[in-house]
């Protein structure tokens, strides 16, 4: 693992093609770009970043330091998620730092066993977008669809519609779980630049009832498609995905 570690300290601890637009509290805001208390005073002055941050400067591995100090102060599996999912939001560097450079300890927290939980959970705990949602209903929109997405080189794709998520069954929209965290260990465990992943979740419905009845379920609210319906959407999407960027 070292040797992968030593890659994602330069793929990660480089200055991010953001940084030549983004200044002052919009950087900051950017979890691309934000280095938190990682940044100097020479780049809080040249990014406008003065008085924005507390004094102290923390580089990458104290800044990683207090995150696993923070992570194992928490009892529960799916606080950790949740803990993890926002510096995720926060701070993509520092994420991917961190999981790289732990990920005996985090793997198991990102992915299974308590991505599970945190698929069950999903509507409750959602407090970001992250990668595209399909729907029937976008039947002959999905390029636009594509085209939204921001990044133009995606390299790993990972779909889900939902219906088997691990040994939980039909999680509908909420499967998202999946995708997310099995193309941040493409990242850790791979060194695939996030920027070149794209999670993706393929709406149909759920057949899941406690689903359906629940005010807040982020997913389509009907019986889950089946058949050439279904099949169709699928092919539009493959299509879609090779005509915008490829088989490869």
């Amino acid at each position: 693992m070292q040797g992968l570690c030593q890659r994602q300290r330069r793929l990660f601890s480089t200055t991010h093609r953001l940084f030549e637009r983004l200044t002052g509290i919009e950087l900051l805001r950017d979890p691309r770009a934000n280095k938190d208390l990682g940044f100097t005073a020479n780049e809080r002055d040249a990014l406008k970043l003065r008085g924005l941050l507390p004094h102290a400067f923390r580089d990458q591995e104290l800044q990683a330091m207090g995150v696993m100090q923070g992570i194992r102060r928490i009892k529960s599996g799916i606080l950790k998620y949740i803990f993890l999912r926002n510096l995720q939001n926060a701070n993509e560097r520092l994420f991917y730092y961190v999981l790289c450079n732990n990920t005996e300890e985090l793997m198991p927290i990102v992915y299974t066993p308590v991505v599970g939980e945190a698929c069950q959970k999903y509507s409750y705990i959602y407090t970001k977008p992250r990668g595209i949602y399909i729907t029937a209903e976008d039947a002959g929109h999905i390029s636009t669809i594509l085209d939204n997405w921001p990044e133009n080189d995606v390299k790993a794709i990972c779909v889900t519609d939902g219906g088997r998520i691990l040994g939980l069954g039909d999680l509908g929209a909420n499967g998202m779980g999946i995708p997310v965290g099995k193309l941040c260990l493409y990242t850790a465990l791979a060194g695939v630049p996030p920027d070149v992943t794209l999670p993706v979740t393929i709406d149909v419905g759920t057949n899941n009832e406690l689903l359906l009845s629940d005010p807040l379920y982020i997913g389509v609210r009907h019986k889950r498609l089946s058949g050439p319906k279904y099949i169709e959407l699928i092919d539009e999407f493959m299509e879609a995905v090779v005509k915008k960027w490829g088989k490869t």
